[in-house]
């Protein structure tokens, strides 16, 4: 399937570059990293790594860093970070960039929840990723708290019919959830 070993190595190497890219101070030259929009901006500043790491396959792929396959493995676990298990807490900024990413994705038309479950519209993937990542590039340099309290408020809605089914579906899949391991040379 399209969640191939190399998406999620891509996609951490690449939101990791993506933390140096863009915007590092607001209008008033003040750290995006942690004054600018408060106990916002750390949300902002990963979901803008994140939406670096996919916006910039279609560039790679151009580039032949990627092929075919790598991209397509990417912007599936660009979709697989995304869906949550549980309902994030406001104070977990990666849970609820990814909330937010789920919804704008939905809102946008890249994800559509379907009966037999959620499908990816690749086409529409480039776009909708670059107008959220403009509109989080936006907000950064605007430094602007309320709105950003605004934006984090329209995109992390919890439908239980939805987000809540979508996650127990997913719990359901989850054949471990915890991993012991045993170290013999410890006498374990």
């Amino acid at each position: 399937g399209p969640l191939g070993p190399s998406g999620g190595f891509n996609g951490t190497l690449w939101h990791e570059v993506g933390h140096y890219l863009g915007v590092d101070r607001d209008v008033k030259g003040r750290s995006v990293n942690s004054d600018a929009l408060e106990e916002n901006s750390s949300a902002f500043e990963e979901m803008k790594a994140d939406l670096v790491s996919l916006y910039l396959g279609k560039a790679l792929r151009e580039r032949g860093f990627y092929d075919d396959t790598t991209l397509r493995e990417l912007y599936a676990s660009g979709i697989q970070r995304v869906l949550q298990l549980v309902r994030p807490r406001r104070d977990q900024p990666y849970q609820t960039m990814q909330l937010m990413q789920l919804n704008y994705f939905l809102e946008q038309g890249l994800l559509e929840a379907r009966p037999d479950g959620l499908h990816i519209h690749y086409a529409k993937y480039q776009d909708v990723v670059g107008r959220l990542l403009r509109e989080v590039l936006a907000l950064q340099r605007s430094g602007d708290k309320a709105a950003s309290d605004r934006f984090i408020e329209k995109y992390t809605r919890w439908d239980e019919s939805l987000h809540g089914a979508m996650a127990a579906r997913m719990r359901a899949q989850q054949r471990y959830r915890y991993t012991l391991v045993r170290y013999a040379a410890l006498g374990e």
